[in-house]
């Protein structure tokens, strides 16, 4: 899906995000294989500079009271955290994500959503969602 105003005429490519959301990612053990996992609906997004998008974790109810945390994975970098939310709404930014503040998370029983008010270029990237259960891990 594409979500950019105007036609490609009237948005310079210099001035368009391409943010793809992440494929499935798995990391599954004996006990982790027969749990529910988070789902993401497997969309690319291209966002103008200065515009707002939004992702969406699905199957938090899943975690119960464990926080979901938002990853950050960029082509030639690892998987990096950006902020976690709790059960209750609050969220928090320990990991020194240099584009924290450009976040913000919010959650209910069971779903959870990452948004970026204002997109920058910098800001291409896949995101992906994940929390603990029981132990094992579920995330997507």
């Amino acid at each position: 899906l594409h979500f950019s105003p105007g036609s490609p005429e009237e948005t310079p490519l210099h001035k368009m995000l391409f943010l793809p959301a992440a494929a499935l990612c798995c990391l599954c053990s004996a006990l982790a294989a027969m749990a529910k996992h988070l789902s993401q609906d497997d969309l690319t997004f291209t966002k103008r500079v200065g515009h707002t998008v939004s992702f969406s974790c699905g199957g938090t109810d899943q975690c119960g009271s464990n926080v979901v945390t938002w990853y950050q994975k960029k082509e030639t970098d690892t998987f990096r955290p950006i902020l976690y939310i709790t059960s209750g709404g609050s969220t928090s930014k320990p990991f020194n994500h240099p584009q924290e503040n450009d976040f913000i998370a919010e959650r209910n029983q069971d779903n959870c959503e990452l948004k970026i008010n204002l997109v920058k270029l910098d800001h291409s990237a896949s995101y992906y969602c994940s929390c603990r259960k029981s132990g094992t891990h579920s995330e997507k």
